[in-house]
């Protein structure tokens, strides 16, 4: 059984999968022609895409270069909050 994300991570996974289909279709490609292009399933692009999956680094570099853009154009709008620091933590 898998690790459950936090709600953090699966704002990132949902944001990451939004740009990346919204790039996608700009490049006029289905989600089988971006896997075929970036050597991955279509299953894997598409849960990708509904924010199932968060893709390795080696993933996003190719998903790039499969819709035509520079990597980081994948993660525009993506941020981390910092937990506020726990009482008596330093």
């Amino acid at each position: 059984m898998g690790k459950q994300k936090g709600p953090q991570a699966a704002q990132a996974s949902r944001s990451f999968g939004q740009n990346l289909a919204r790039l996608r279709e700009r490049a006029g490609l289905s989600q089988e022609g971006a896997a075929d292009r970036a050597g991955l399933h279509r299953t894997h692009v598409a849960m990708i895409e509904a924010g199932q999956r968060l893709p390795r680094l080696d993933t996003i570099v190719k998903l790039g270069g499969a819709v035509g853009v520079e990597p980081c154009a994948l993660l525009a709008g993506l941020a981390w909050e910092l937990d506020p620091p726990k009482e008596g933590s330093k």
